[in-house]
């Protein structure tokens, strides 16, 4: 009777875990690889400094997460002095508020992609945004890829003749 009873606890173990890894696709983002570009009517350029937790799985979207964030000291317009207009208390701020943050709170299939919902915060405003995605993986290395569109005077980003509306490209490879 030991042995049936350690039998089976050892098989529902496996089992369990088994599926908790399935659940939880842990993807670790390739540092020197990603790309998040953005573009209003008068400045474009990079931020790099991207860093969090990432939690997909195409199988069990309820389970997915994300929680990320960006750092604003490496805005790069390729204009030094935009660069430093930018980083400025008058907009960034990026001496009181150094990081952008996106937390997802839910994620839908659409099409051939994905939906993710969640908030973005940039300086001490908090938004709820949706931004549509692809996802390609090859084993234990994938790609996300996304644009979306956010309204920068939402945020307490105002500055005149730079262009209200700001696109943002993501490219993200990441890793198991």
């Amino acid at each position: 009777m030991k042995k049936l009873f350690t039998l089976v606890l050892t098989i529902l173990t496996s089992v369990s875990l088994a599926l908790a890894i399935h659940v939880y696709t842990s993807w670790k983002i390739m540092e020197d690889d990603y790309v998040i570009r953005f573009k209003t009517d008068k400045a474009n350029g990079t931020m790099k400094g991207l860093e969090g937790q990432i939690l997909f799985d195409e199988q069990n979207l309820d389970k997915s997460n994300i929680k990320v964030s960006v750092d604003v000291n490496t805005i790069a317009t390729g204009i030094w002095l935009k660069n430093n207009h930018a980083k400025a208390k008058s907009f960034f701020d990026s001496e009181s508020y150094p990081k952008i943050y996106f937390s997802s709170t839910h994620f839908q299939k659409s099409g051939s992609g994905y939906i993710v919902e969640g908030d973005l915060k940039i300086k001490d405003t908090t938004k709820r945004i949706q931004i549509p995605f692809s996802f390609h993986s090859n084993q234990n290395k994938g790609e996300f890829s996304g644009s979306f569109q956010i309204n920068r005077t939402d945020y307490g980003l105002l500055k005149n003749g730079v262009g209200e509306l700001v696109n943002i490209d993501i490219k993200l490879p990441v890793s198991q």
